[in-house]
């Protein structure tokens, strides 16, 4: 059994995602956008995992984490980071850098607790986790998420109507509903030592817009979709589509997926995992 106490941060701070030996065209091709100028207000999350101390009842004093996560924010917070740090002068500034900056700066071990994970959101649609692999040093992966609609009926055709709407009830209606779908795209890897960037997000961006939504985006994966001809397009089902589309496609281009996330509703989640 391993326990994990989590701590919360804050941080806001600027930035410039630019290679200077690169042109303009290929710094825009590998950061978008964030060539430019511009800001990011960040959420970070560390883990510290070990033994309860019988005495105390704690892994880590909060006392002692404090101060400890306070000064290790204190460089970026409110700074220019490619301006003001040397590191990211030598280190494009991207979510996958400052997510390893981070890690480098924080003490591997507090108390009784070992620095196990570390989450990193820089917007609302980008995060990296650094996670500790025993005796295999660390592993990190980025997750971008994206919103798609899709309509589909749940309906076997080898049943009949009674045992379908006993199945599956209203999701049996035979016009079908529709739903706004929340999914997230992880990569797993090392990033690459120029850009500082596991994938390029334009490049992932490209990729799941090929693959993903002109496939499914306002489709009716019952009637548009030949991947659900024979198979029921439940959720659970359509992750797995998902996944092993988007596997193959970046396996190709040599990536590594490690897993998507599929938001049916606010209630009901679904994940595939390599």
């Amino acid at each position: 059994m391993k326990t994990y106490l989590a701590r919360r941060a804050y941080f806001s701070c600027g930035r410039q995602l630019r290679v200077l030996d690169l042109s303009p065209e290929q710094n825009r091709a590998a950061f978008g956008r964030d060539v430019l100028p511009h800001g990011i207000d960040c959420t970070l999350d560390i883990y510290y995992s070990g033994a309860i101390e019988e005495h105390d009842g704690m892994i880590v004093n909060l006392s002692d984490l404090k101060p400890i996560l306070s000064n290790t924010l204190a460089p970026l917070d409110d700074s220019f980071l490619d301006r003001d740090l040397p590191y990211f002068q030598r280190h494009p500034p991207t979510v996958e850098n400052l997510a390893q900056y981070l890690w480098d700066a924080l003490p591997p071990r507090v108390g009784q607790g070992t620095l196990s994970r570390l989450r990193l959101q820089e917007t609302a649609r980008t995060f990296v986790e650094i996670h500790l692999i025993e005796n295999s040093g660390t592993a990190m992966k980025l997750t971008r998420c994206y919103e798609f609609a899709a309509a589909h009926r749940l309906h076997v055709p080898q049943m009949s109507d009674a045992e379908n709407t006993e199945l599956y009830g209203k999701c049996n209606n035979p016009s079908g509903h529709g739903h706004n779908y929340g999914l997230e795209v992880t990569l797993e890897g090392i990033p690459n030592a120029k850009t500082g960037s596991i994938i390029s997000l334009p490049d992932l961006d490209k990729i799941v817009d090929e693959e993903i939504f002109e496939r499914f985006d306002h489709k009716h994966l019952n009637v548009d979709c030949p991947e659900f001809e024979n198979l029921v397009p439940t959720s659970e089902n359509l992750a797995r589509v998902i996944f092993e589309i988007l596997e193959k496609s970046l396996k190709e281009r040599g990536y590594k997926l490690a897993k998507i996330g599929l938001h049916e509703t606010t209630k009901n989640y679904f994940e595939v995992e390599a």
